[in-house]
C-alpha cells in the first residue's frame, strides 16, 4: 500500500504543479502466477506484475483521461497529466460529472485471503497435479487432461480525488480449470470446468477436475433432436450467461441510450413473476465485491427486479445524475487503460428452492441444456437470439441420451417470462451467478 500513496502523492503534487483543481487518481499494484501440468508433469509457470496509474481531470466542466504503468518518476507521470488536460480540452461540457467526497463508514467485505496470499508456489504446482489427476481418473474413456491450471493474482488499489475521497482496498483472486478429452472408440469429446473465487479454501481441485472429465464422457455419442417447442432445464452456466444478455438492460447508460429492452418500463411485470435479478456489491467473498466502485461510490445491494417487476436500473455517478438520481455504486474499469463504465458487480439471479434433479423431475419430458455457443450474437435491442446448443434428452424426469448440434432460440424477455421454476443451487462464473432454471415451451430445432 505504501507503494500505492507513493505514486498518488506524486500524481496528486503534479496535478496541482499544472494548475488542475478537479481530479481522480486510481493507483493499482497485481501480481499473480499460472501454473499448468501436462500429464503430472510442469508445463506452464508464468508470473506478472503490474503497477498503473488511471488519471481523470475535469478542465471547465470537461472530463480528461489517461494512464501510464510503471513506476517511471516524474516525467511519465507528468506526461499522463498533460495528455489528460488535452483531452479535456478536446471534450464536451459534461457538468453533472463530480469526484467522490470522503465517505464515512464504508462498508467492510471479505475479498482477501492470507492463505492465498502467500501460498507457496509448489502448493500451486501441486494443486495443478490434483486437478489433472482428478480429470484423468473421472472415467476410464478420458485420454487426455490438457489444460489443467491454476492461477493466484493478489491485487491492491487506492483512489484518492481532490474532492477528498482517499481509500484504499485488497483482494486476492484464485482459479483453476481443466479440459478432458473422452475417447470411446467411435468418437471423441471435450469437456471443460473452472471455478473462480477469492478464497484457496472455495477451490475444490478435484471436484474441477472430476467435473470436467465427467463433462466429456457424458457427451460422448451425441445427436440432434426434432425440431419444435421443448420445457428445458438450464444448467448454472448457461443460466448465468442468459442472464449477462438480459442484463445489459438494466445498465443505465444503455437504458439513456436507447439500447435497452427496459427503457420506459420501470414497475411493469415482465419477468416471471418468481424472478428476482440482484446486483450484489457486498457479496460475501464475491469476485466483485468492495468496499466501494472505481471511481469511490460506496458499493450495495440493488434489487433491478423482484417478482418478476422491474425495479431500478444501475448507475455511475454520470449516468445517475443525468437520470435524476444518482449512482448505485455501480462504476467498473475493465482495465486501468479506460475511464469508468457502468458495469455490475455482483450480478444474480436469487435462488428458491429445490437441485437440479428436482427440477429435471418436476419437468419430466424435456431437454437439459448445459452448453450455449455464441452467446455473444444476441441482439441487445431487440432480445432475439439464436443459440447452438448441447446437453441431454430428460425422459420421465432422468438424463437421457446426450443432445449436440441443436439450436434454442427466442427473445430474451420472453425467455426469462417462461421461468416455471428457480433452483437453490446458485453457482458464480466470475462476478455472474445463477442456479438452475426450469423454462417452458423454447424453440428448438436440429441441424
Amino acid at each position: 500500500m505504501d507503494l500505492l500513496a507513493k505514486e498518488i502523492d506524486r500524481a496528486q503534487r503534479l496535478c496541482r504543479a499544472a494548475g488542475i483543481d478537479e481530479y481522480e487518481i486510481l493507483a493499482a499494484h497485481s501480481r499473480g502466477v499460472t501454473v499448468g501440468v501436462r500429464g503430472q508433469e510442469l508445463d506452464k509457470r508464468q508470473a506478472s506484475e503490474s503497477l498503473g496509474l488511471a488519471l481523470r481531470v475535469i478542465v471547465d466542466q470537461r472530463p480528461g483521461f489517461s494512464y501510464v504503468f510503471g513506476a517511471d518518476g516524474d516525467q511519465a507521470v507528468a506526461r499522463a497529466v498533460e495528455l489528460a488536460v488535452a483531452a479535456a480540452r478536446a471534450a464536451d461540457p459534461q457538468p453533472e460529472l463530480g469526484f467522490a467526497e470522503p465517505a464515512a463508514g464504508l462498508p467492510l467485505v471479505q475479498t482477501f485471503d492470507e492463505r492465498a496470499a502467500e501460498l507457496p508456489l509448489a502448493e500451486l504446482i501441486e494443486g495443478a497435479k490434483a486437478l489433472a489427476a482428478a480429470a484423468r481418473a473421472a472415467d476410464k474413456r478420458v485420454i487426455h487432461v490438457h489444460p489443467a491450471e491454476v492461477s493466484r493474482v493478489v491485487s491492491h488499489v487506492r483512489l484518492r480525488t481532490s474532492r477528498g475521497f482517499d481509500q484504499s482496498h485488497a483482494a486476492t483472486h484464485v482459479s483453476a480449470g481443466a479440459e478432458a478429452l473422452a475417447d470411446d472408440g467411435a468418437e471423441q469429446e471435450a469437456g471443460w470446468d473452472s471455478h473462480s473465487a477469492c478464497f484457496w479454501s472455495e477451490l475444490d481441485l478435484e471436484d474441477i477436475g472430476r467435473r470436467a472429465g465427467r463433462k466429456a464422457v457424458a457427451r460422448l455419442g451425441g445427436g440432434p433432436v426434432g425440431d419444435g417447442l421443448y420445457d428445458v432445464v438450464l444448467g448454472r452456466e448457461v443460466a448465468a450467461q442468459l442472464l449477462e444478455i438480459l442484463g445489459e438492460s438494466f445498465l443505465g447508460d444503455n437504458v439513456a441510450k436507447g439500447r435497452s429492452l427496459l427503457a420506459g418500463k420501470l414497475g411493469q411485470e415482465l419477468l416471471a413473476p418468481g424472478l428476482a435479478i440482484i446486483d450484489d456489491g457486498l457479496l460475501p467473498r464475491g469476485l466483485g465485491s468492495a468496499p466501494f466502485d472505481d471511481e469511490g461510490e460506496p458499493q450495495r445491494r440493488t434489487v433491478l427486479a423482484a417478482g418478476g417487476v422491474i425495479e431500478r436500473f444501475a448507475y455511475d455517478r454520470l449516468w445517475g445524475a443525468l437520470a435524476g438520481g444518482g449512482s448505485t455504486g455501480n462504476a467498473v474499469r475493465p482495465s486501468l487503460k479506460a475511464p469508468p463504465a457502468v458495469g455490475f458487480t455482483n450480478l444474480l439471479i436469487e435462488p428458491r428452492a429445490g437441485d437440479q434433479a428436482s427440477l429435471l423431475a418436476e419437468m419430466g419430458q424435456g431437454l437439459l441444456i448445459d452448453e450455449i455457443m455464441g452467446g455473444h450474437t444476441a441482439d441487445p435491442v431487440s432480445g432475439e437470439f439464436s443459440f447452438g446448443a448441447a446437453g441431454h434428452l430428460v425422459h420421465n424426469g432422468q438424463v437421457n441420451r446426450p443432445v449436440k448440434s441443436i439450436a434454442m432460440a427466442g427473445q430474451i424477455l420472453s425467455f426469462f417470462r417462461g421461468i416455471k421454476k428457480i433452483g437453490a443451487d446458485i453457482k458464480f462464473f466470475g462476478r455472474v451467478g445463477a442456479p438452475s432454471l426450469l423454462v417452458e415451451r423454447v424453440s428448438v430445432s436440429g441441424p
